[in-house]
This record gives structure tokens, sequence and C-alpha cells, in this order.
């Protein structure tokens, strides 16, 4: 497939979604960040560098979507021979005369997401890395010199038609949505030299039967076990989109194939671990089926970390016997660690603390429980999940349409009283995502930031920093007297530096806040 005439079918990411961030996926989010300040070639290197590549070039471990495409694209008549997954670097040595179609995944191709858009702002204010190298693959030479189809879809592809720079990048066709039942079609066309349509809009959500199981390793070891929530929140994607629950045996074929080629991590794919099995319009948890799921995953052989991707906290409250039983699973299958202590860990969503933003924008979010329990459902389910070594990460959003101070107090008041908790907080600016519900309405900006809402912002940070800074620190520096150096000398010193150049951007409240959160990783 590497010669020089090329492969017929290419499949890539950006250099950013190509990486497993040294194993490690929460280290992606710094993909949002802008980039005014360290050279590229130091973060290609440092922080998102190449996945591994097989004896042939092509790439070990690919993003999950992309390897769906790949199976779908293996089980509708296309040769394995025909198609190379590569990371964006080695495009030139895949890409010839003879390649008919390039399609490219993408989760945030211009950083218009909710982490690119208030830290690209908020870190440096320039463009974020994610979108920069999103470009760059976008200019690669033999995609300039041959003009294969070029076929581009993904969480972030909506974005392409929402900003009309489809044509600018020499785009042949961006599908929105889920595009299991369409791609085969669509590549098939494409290898034919047949015109494509600029945009393809897939309104319906895929049925199970329909969704083909990969045939390659995934970066982090992804496996799906289940897609859509139902919950209904008014300013996301993923919940707007019916809930569906993958088979145990599907799931175990995905874990196969990752063991198989060398991964030691599986990650679970889904919107709500607590809620895998359980009835469609249901939000009561199954827990039999959530423990039948983990423990059969655990029981693989050279399975050595589990990594749920997300959660929901009202099942928390709702079983909490359920959470002592997995914990007991996962902690023999931790790949975090909190002072040394292994921990679990995943994504959830508080959003808010004001309960009559809750109930316009996010009533679903509460179930089964009542959106005026949500402060009482946050505060217990952080504190049954710390019980059991579940150490959270928390959205929260700033400047939802119609929020007004008293909605940022009850947010502020939520936050002071999760301060005896473990969780690690990420203030979110309000972004219109495609296919929600507030598509429409004005997103937040950093520009127009309230006073208290710099205080909602700088308390989750601070208590970040103090919580989570020196455990951070203590891995990557073992050494006492290091240890010592870099939190008494060296971030101070930085902390001098990076005040006054954020104090200029964003002014005084800015400046206070990079020494309040170099002050907090000191205590």
């Amino acid at each position: 497939m590497s010669d020089k005439q090329g492969a017929k079918i290419v499949l890539t990411a950006s250099a950013t979604e190509m990486s497993d961030y040294y194993n490690n996926p929460f280290y992606a989010f710094a993909a949002g960040f802008s980039n005014e300040i360290i050279p590229l070639w130091f973060l290609r290197k440092h922080l998102y560098p190449p996945t591994e590549k097989k004896n042939d070039g092509t790439a070990k471990y690919a993003p999950y979507g992309l390897r769906k495409v790949e199976a779908v694209l293996l089980e509708n008549g296309f040769d394995e021979s025909e198609i190379a997954t590569v990371h964006p670097f080695d495009l030139d040595t895949f890409i010839g005369p003879s390649t008919k179609v390039v399609g490219v995944s993408t989760m945030d191709p211009l950083g218009m997401g909710y982490v690119s858009k208030t830290y690209s702002s908020l870190v440096g204010g320039g463009e974020p890395i994610i979108s920069i190298e999103f470009r760059n693959l976008m200019k690669q030479r033999n995609l300039q010199r041959y003009k294969p189809k070029k076929i581009v879809g993904g969480a972030g592809s909506w974005q392409l038609e929402d900003r009309g720079i489809q044509d600018a990048l020499g785009i042949d066709c961006v599908v929105i949505g889920e595009g299991e039942k369409i791609v085969s079609n669509l590549f098939a066309k494409a290898m034919k030299g047949e015109k494509l349509p600029p945009v393809i809009h897939v309104e319906s959500s895929t049925e199970i039967k329909d969704i083909p199981t990969i045939k390659h390793a995934s970066i982090h070891g992804f496996v799906e076990i289940s897609r859509g929530c139902g919950r209904n929140c008014q300013f996301c994607t993923p919940t707007m989109k019916k809930r569906r629950i993958f088979p145990l045996d599907k799931i175990m074929k995905e874990v196969e194939v990752n063991i198989s080629e060398g991964a030691e991590m599986i990650s679970l794919s889904t919107e709500d671990i607590f809620l895998y099995g359980s009835k469609e319009n249901s939000f009561i948890p199954n827990k039999k089926a959530v423990l039948n799921l983990v423990r059969k995953i655990s029981s693989y052989p050279q399975v050595k970390a589990i990594q749920p991707a997300h959660m929901s906290l009202p099942p928390v409250v709702y079983d909490s016997g359920m959470v002592k039983e997995l914990s007991e699973i996962l902690i023999e299958h931790s790949y975090f660690s909190y002072h040394g202590k292994p921990i679990v860990t995943a994504e959830t969503g508080i959003e808010t603390g004001s309960v009559r933003l809750i109930q316009k924008y996010m009533a679903g979010k509460t179930l089964p429980f009542e959106p005026k329990e949500w402060k009482e459902i946050v505060c217990q389910a952080i504190g049954i999940l710390n019980d059991n070594d579940w150490y959270p990460l928390a959205t929260l959003i700033m400047g939802l349409p119609d929020e007004n101070e008293d909605d940022i107090i009850e947010t502020i008041e939520l936050i002071d009283d999760l301060n005896k908790y473990k969780v690690f907080l990420v203030p979110l600016l309000f972004v219109p995502l495609e296919n929600c519900t507030l598509r429409y309405h004005r997103g937040a900006n950093l520009n127009s930031v309230s006073k208290k809402q710099w205080e909602f912002l700088t308390k989750c940070w601070e208590y970040n920093a103090r919580v989570w800074g020196p455990s951070f620190l203590e891995r990557r520096f073992s050494n006492r007297s290091t240890y010592i150096f870099v939190t008494k000398f060296f971030l101070p010193s930085i902390g001098l530096i990076l005040s006054p150049y954020y104090g200029k951007k964003h002014g005084k409240i800015m400046k206070d806040f990079v020494g309040n959160m170099i002050r907090g990783i000191q205590r």
C-alpha cells in the first residue's frame, strides 16, 4: 500500500487526534488551547506524538470513529489491501496517483467546541492547536498534488458547513451525523470519480445491527458500549439522541480486537456507564448488567486497565451499592492515581447550581429525581463516589442563555459545597452546538464575562490547583529536592512572567487568577 502509486483509499485525522497523548486521554483537552508561545514542533513531540506504526507504515492505533469507517468499508465489499489508515505526517507516503479518496475524521476542526472556545481565549487568546493541525492536514502536499476526493465526517464536521469554509479547504463532501449506513456508497461513488453531494445530513440514529465491529485497534482501546443519551439537555448534541445499548458479545469482540493488537487499556465509549443495560426510556440503573459488563471485560486476558468515558450523577445516588461493587473491580484495573493511591475517574456534567436553569434547559439531567433536588444530588453523588475512590472530572457551563447573577451565585455556592470533596472542575463557556435545541442562541464570550462569572471561573481553578496540583507534580517529580525546587522556586518564577501577560490580555482579575493558581499548588 505504501508504494509510489499510493493506496486507493486513505483514512486519517489531524495530528492532535492521531495521538494517545502518552496514553492519557485527559491530556487531549490541551489540544483545545491556543498556541502563541510554544513551538508546534515541541507540542508534536511532547504533547501529542504520533501513534505507533505497523511494519507497513500504517497506524497501529487510530481514533475510534475512523476505525468504524474502516470497518464499514471492509464489511461492504472493499478490500483490506485498498485501505490505508495513517497518521497525517505519513500522507506523502500513502497518497499517490492511484489514490481515489481520502476520508478524514474530525472532532473539532475549527476550534468551535466547548473546550476550544473556552481555553483558546483563556490560555493565550489565539487559534486552538486542534484547528491549526486540521488546517495543516488539509494543506498536505500530496492532497493538493493528486487531488483525490476528500470526505470529512465526525462529531465536529458541522463546523465546516457552519463557517462556509468547505470549498476553501478543498473538501468534496461533509458528512454530518452518524454515517454508518451511507459511508460505503459514498466511498464507492468517490472511487468511480463521481461528483459527491457537498453536504449530507444524516438525521436518523443508526440501529445497533447496522453498526459494525472495528477490525483494528483504536487509540486508548476504545470500545462502544452505548450510543446516545436521551436526557435531552438543550445545550448538548449526544443527549438529543436516543440511547442504544450494545450487546455484550459485540462489545467483547472489540475488546478482543484491541487486546490482540497490543492494547492494554480498554476505554468504554458511553454517555453513561451507570445506565448500561437500562431500558431505553428509563433512567433507573441496571446494576446486574453494569457489573456483568465490567466483570467480563476485566476477566479478559491482558486487560490491565479499564477507563469509563462518561457517567451521570443521579444513578450514583439511586444505587450507591452498584458504585461500591463496581469500584471493587475498577480499582484493580485503575490507570490513574491520587497521591499514590489508585483511583477511578470519568467525565460527568454538573453544568450549573441554578435550579432555574436546570429546570429550563436540562430537566432530564436529574432523572429519576426532580430538578429542585439537583444540588443535593451533586453533593451526595460526589461524596458516594469519593468514598469508593472515584474522583470525577466535572464540567460546568458559564453563560447559558438568560443566565443572570443569581444563577451564577447559586453555582458558586455549589462549588463552595464541593470544597470537602475531590473532583476536577472544568468551567466552560456556553457554545451553541449543531443539532442541539439552543443551536441558534448566542454563545458566551470571555470578553463579556461579568465580575461574578470571573469569580466562578477563578473558584474552579483555584480549587483544582489546590486539590490536584501537588498530586500532579508528585507523579512527575518523585525526587523530593526536585519537587521543592519546582513548587517553591520554578512555579513562582513562571507566575511572575505569566501574571503580567494574562493581566495585559484580560485585566487585573486574570492577573490575580494566575497568581492564585500558583499559590494553590504551593499549599
